[in-house]
């Protein structure tokens, strides 16, 4: 999430809340074991599309490389 989060930041994330467009969540990555911050750029019926903050496109693996991804994958959320 580079230019908005830089290695050994820390950030709270509410675990309680639905994210909305804009704000900034916790994921699974859905297809590694690892998980992901990302921006819910908008939300469809498929689920929340995330983007990295990345100016460079080359820079992030965001939605634009693996899709939407559904609620359950969400962990937590930064609201804005």
């Amino acid at each position: 999430m580079w230019p908005t989060f830089r290695d050994g930041d820390t950030i709270e994330a509410n675990t309680d809340t639905i994210a909305q467009v804009g704000d900034i969540v916790i994921a699974k990555h859905p297809w590694k074991d690892l998980h992901i911050v990302k921006r819910v750029k908008h939300i469809q019926s498929g689920g929340y599309f995330l983007e990295g903050d990345n100016p460079d496109p080359t820079g992030t693996e965001d939605s634009h490389n693996f899709g939407a991804i559904p609620q359950s994958l969400i962990i937590a959320a930064i609201p804005q």
